[in-house]
């Protein structure tokens, strides 16, 4: 079965399609039982691009046209320079989660490369023009307030995988628009590992990449007894780490992997006295046990909202290399096509939505000799 499966995943990715590009104009291709687009990153910063990848119809197989109707209908956005990486990822996460559930289903990349006012614009047009009630948007909460100028907004499903509404500071403003939010909720993450501390005394060592100075802003509303911006200019770590109000301290680190890993070695090191090191899930990632050693690890715990995911699933991803196991935005993204093309997420029995919020759980893990080993945080 599970050889069968290989070949059918890269039959379907590889070798049944053929693509074509075009700008901002896009050719309107007739599905033939199932029409695809995945997206192809452009460095041009005026146009929006489509590619448009459609399955091939075997010889044999009679040439009926298929309606597709509009629930069956759906477009990924992105600016892909402001997103990278992402962008990619999700839409391939997307296409192999429309393998899986083996539906008729007309899928459009629309890349506004750079996210703007006007680029927001142009490309929910272009989203009207193709007649596409299903939007799954991986926009930051930059410009939102734009999209209630755009007429007949109301009656677009729109997936938002990369915001939480929590981030949004007038809300109100978007009320008329059908609009779910899909991005974890870090300050929950910071509340559960705190509260599992129960410290009086934290202390905060962050970067100063976009992600670090975010989860930073997060900690505003506590009492940290002491703070540290690491950057290329403080590389050598032993000078504020001996600082003594680390000393039994919380240190919460809001650095990227690679980052943590080097300022974890540096507490070893330096035989520093902190009663515990905790991270949300931005270390939450495998690398952890590559790029540190065992006794780095000993004090760490990382809180962790990517819940139950089906197995068969999970499979399909890892066999094309897919990360949804420890990439929430992954994870994020097949939750929304879910609930765009079925109306609920109930595929996922461990999440739920709540006032337009997918709310997901956050459990909090040890990491071990080679594995996360979930905490028991019931009191």
């Amino acid at each position: 079965m599970k050889a069968l499966l290989h070949i059918l995943v890269y039959s379907f990715l590889f070798i049944g399609c053929t693509t074509t590009v075009q700008k901002i104009e896009v050719v309107d291709i007739k599905p033939k039982k199932q029409s695809i687009s995945i997206v192809k990153p452009t460095v041009d910063t005026k146009k929006v691009d489509v590619v448009e990848k459609t399955d091939t119809i075997p010889e044999d197989v009679a040439e009926e046209e298929v309606t597709v109707k509009e629930d069956n209908k759906l477009v990924i956005i992105f600016p892909s320079v402001t997103i990278g990486k992402y962008a990619l990822e999700a839409t391939n996460t997307i296409n192999t989660y429309l393998l899986y559930k083996n539906k008729q289903i007309k899928l459009t990349v629309l890349d506004m490369v750079v996210q703007n006012e006007n680029n927001l614009l142009e490309v929910f047009n272009i989203v009207q023009e193709k007649q596409i009630k299903n939007v799954v948007a991986m926009i930051t909460k930059d410009n939102l307030d734009i999209l209630n100028s755009i007429e007949g907004i109301k009656d677009i499903k729109i997936y938002l995988p990369l915001i939480n509404k929590s981030e949004i500071e007038n809300i109100d403003q978007l009320s008329e628009l059908n609009i779910v939010f899909g991005a974890i909720n870090y300050q929950e993450q910071f509340n559960k590992l705190i509260e599992y501390s129960d410290s009086l005394s934290l202390a905060e060592l962050y970067d100063n990449t976009a992600i670090g100075n975010t989860l930073h802003n997060y900690l505003k509303s506590y009492d940290l007894k002491y703070t540290k911006k690491v950057d290329d200019n403080n590389g050598n770590y032993k000078n504020f780490l001996k600082n003594k109000k680390l000393n039994n301290a919380v240190v919460i680190l809001n650095t990227p992997i690679v980052k943590s890993s080097i300022l974890l070695s540096a507490i070893t090191a330096g035989d520093l006295n902190i009663s515990k090191i905790v991270s949300t899930q931005l270390n939450y990632t495998p690398l952890i046990f590559s790029l540190t050693q065992k006794q780095d690890r000993k004090k760490l715990i990382i809180a962790n909202s990517i819940g139950k995911i089906p197995d068969d699933l999970l499979e399909y991803n890892q066999l094309i290399g897919n990360n949804i196991l420890y990439s929430w935005v992954n994870y994020s993204s097949i939750i929304g096509v879910e609930y765009l093309l079925n109306g609920n997420i109930d595929l996922f029995d461990d999440l739920k939505i709540e006032e337009n919020q997918i709310i997901y759980p956050v459990n909090l893990y040890k990491v071990g000799d080679n594995s996360f080993e979930l905490i028991n945080t019931t009191k």
